[in-house]
């Protein structure tokens, strides 16, 4: 069992990135979270926080006088800007001594490889993802989909445990360091996005952002929480832009304060942050909606970047 689980948010705005002092508290990074899994860097979503990230790593791994490379882990939720703006700036790309394994969604519009190297690409980017001289290893995932990190192989394995011939191949508990599940998500345009789930340490932390919830509550993103130590929701607008105006926002693949808490309580997690926050909303509003939330359901914050979370010594197991 790996003895350490961390996670800090790089960046926890929706849409675009936000600055000044009305947002300090809160921060004005694009979505990007980055976990410390056993000696594993595992990170979700490469929005504008992911550039710090990639910087920090980058010094960390030459003041160590490391010699093996620069190993990390990149699972994408969607391919919307918000969650890849960053990516072009993820120093690691730029190092020969460099290796990156990159996750996204399936799509019918093609590769998800080929969805990052035409976004990636003049005219748009000045340096082509190939002429970047890190390697990068693709793979396409997405439900019902489970990636094992596995102890002395850097390669996780993808299985779809469903089937019972995959199901038979599911790798000994002890070999395990790391499990990352994955859930489609099918209220956000125009193509869904992927949910994860990641255990590691008998700890778990599921991420659903740019999701949008159900009557009563979407049950198959409570079943998959169900447990959860940490839940990070979506939860970019207010009961009052939702469902009212001037412009509504039912069917823009984002949550409520309301639907956030509604899932974290039916899913009995022991923490709720809510996450993908508005540019609009500065730090004043965040705190009016997470004073909202905790009178919903107690164990609710706001996520902020840079904040981190030792999973281990903050969730005691039983």
């Amino acid at each position: 069992m790996a003895d350490r689980f961390e996670l800090t948010f790089y960046g926890t705005r929706g849409t675009r990135t936000v600055h000044g002092e009305q947002y300090r508290a809160h921060g004005g990074h694009t979505t990007c979270l980055g976990f410390r899994a056993g000696d594993r860097q595992i990170i979700l979503d490469s929005g504008s926080g992911i550039v710090n990230l990639g910087n920090r790593l980058v010094q960390e791994h030459f003041a160590s006088n490391a010699t093996e490379p620069l190993t990390t882990y990149i699972f994408h939720t969607h391919t919307h800007y918000d969650h890849i703006c960053g990516l072009p700036y993820y120093v690691p790309f730029f190092l020969a001594n460099a290796t990156t394994y990159v996750y996204g969604p399936r799509s019918a519009q093609g590769t998800f490889e080929e969805a990052i190297k035409r976004f990636i690409h003049p005219p748009f980017h000045p340096v082509a993802l190939h002429e970047m001289a890190g390697e990068k290893l693709w793979f396409e995932v997405g439900e019902p989909d489970v990636v094992y990190f596995l102890k002395g192989q850097e390669q996780p394995i993808i299985l779809r445990t469903q089937h019972a011939r995959q199901k038979a191949l599911t790798p000994p508990e002890d070999q395990v360091e790391v499990v990352i599940r994955c859930l489609r998500g099918y209220n956000h345009p125009k193509n869904g996005v992927t949910v994860y789930r990641i255990e590691c340490a008998g700890r778990t932390v599921v991420l659903a952002t740019d999701v949008e919830g159900y009557v009563h509550g979407d049950q198959r993103l409570i079943q998959f929480a169900q447990g959860a130590e940490v839940l990070i929701h979506d939860a970019m607008y207010t009961q009052d832009r939702y469902a009212t105006g001037p412009v509504p926002t039912q069917g823009w693949g984002h949550s409520t304060i309301q639907i956030a808490t509604d899932v974290a309580e039916q899913a009995n997690v022991k923490r709720l942050y809510l996450f993908h926050h508005d540019p609009s909303h500065d730090d004043d509003k965040l705190a009016d909606m997470e004073r909202l939330a905790q009178s919903r359901f107690p164990a609710s914050l706001m996520a902020r970047d840079n904040a981190t979370i030792d999973l281990i010594a903050e969730f005691p197991s039983s």
